[in-house]
């Protein structure tokens, strides 16, 4: 480091308000029993706190504590004990898991739509022409040729390697491109298909248009970035929120609900039953979830009074 990123830092440093130090798992333990958390075993709390980081762990601290405007901030509801947390944190664990299956299948099957429609239209390479998407869309379109070449460059996938070497070819074809994609960036390519494209790769969602699948392909890349990150999500008010079809009387219950994860649930569930994947029996590994930690708070969930009678979940 160059002595003027050294004073630089140094002075980022002097600036730096954070003053709170490491503690010990032994210390970090004193620190929930000094909050009033009931902690029955201490070997067994310390086992946990050495497995899972306090840092990850405090966020299921909040729905047994006070309000933090409350004179009792940070301290914990009477009777709450360490094993309702280590609880809580294992079901939200298991939710994702169970999401991070689901979309994967919605996603790969996704993949095999578009890569199927438009190299039928346009062949292998088609894709690399604006003219086969949307012409008015060029800064999406070089975006998203941005993103494509960031991903080939990261792939550590054999089959680019062998295409290339086999080929001498610098442009994969759609059907590669899409499997080395995130998310996120097919999400961008669906956008720019045309319309007549677009409605093909969705005909099986029923009475889904296109402009709100769009909208929930970003919702469900965000949920899935959330499930890969292992960040808390049965409670969490989603960055990207789901839209309500108004001409679909389905998801017309849960119009309250469209940033909360049981929108997606619902809306995963929903696509499942349409494009016939039901060998991950999703619909029956979310019931039986919910069974299995009947003390979860469902509402901060975004579940509604009466879900399991609604037409997705019957």
């Amino acid at each position: 480091m160059s002595p003027l990123h050294e004073q630089l830092q140094e002075l980022k440093n002097q600036n730096n308000l954070y003053t709170k130090e490491h503690k010990s798992f032994q210390e970090q333990l004193e620190k929930l029993l000094n909050r009033h958390l009931i902690v029955p075993n201490h070997s067994y709390a310390l086992s946990k706190l050495e497995h899972i980081n306090y840092y990850r762990l405090s966020a299921y601290f909040l729905p047994y504590q006070y309000p933090k405007e409350s004179q009792n901030t940070n301290l914990f509801l009477p009777n709450t004990t360490f094993e309702n947390i280590i609880k809580l944190y294992y079901f939200d664990t298991e939710l994702r898991k169970i999401l991070f299956e689901a979309i994967e299948a919605i996603e790969i099957y996704l993949r095999t739509q578009i890569a199927y429609y438009h190299s039928q239209k346009y062949g292998a390479f088609g894709y690399l022409d604006i003219q086969t998407l949307r012409p008015n869309y060029q800064k999406e379109f070089d975006a998203l040729h941005q993103d494509i070449i960031e991903e080939k460059e990261r792939s550590k996938e054999v089959f680019i390697k062998h295409f290339q070497d086999k080929y001498n070819a610098a442009d994969l074809p759609i059907w590669s491109v899409v499997e080395i994609l995130s998310f996120g960036s097919l999400s961008k390519l669906f956008m720019l298909l045309q319309e007549s494209e677009q409605n093909k790769v969705i005909a099986k969602m029923g009475n889904i248009n296109k402009v709100i699948f769009v909208k929930w392909f970003k919702a469900l890349s965000s949920v899935r970035n959330a499930c890969a990150h292992h960040s808390r999500l049965w409670n969490k008010t989603l960055g990207v929120g789901f839209e309500v079809p108004r001409n679909n009387p389905t998801f017309a219950p849960l119009s309250p609900s469209t940033k909360k994860v049981f929108f997606a649930l619902s809306v995963i569930e929903y696509i499942l039953a349409r494009i016939g994947e039901d060998e991950i029996d999703f619909k029956n590994k979310v019931k039986q979830l919910l069974q299995k930690y009947p003390h979860v708070d469902k509402e901060a969930m975004g579940l509604v009074e009466g879900w399991e009678d609604l037409e997705i979940w019957r």
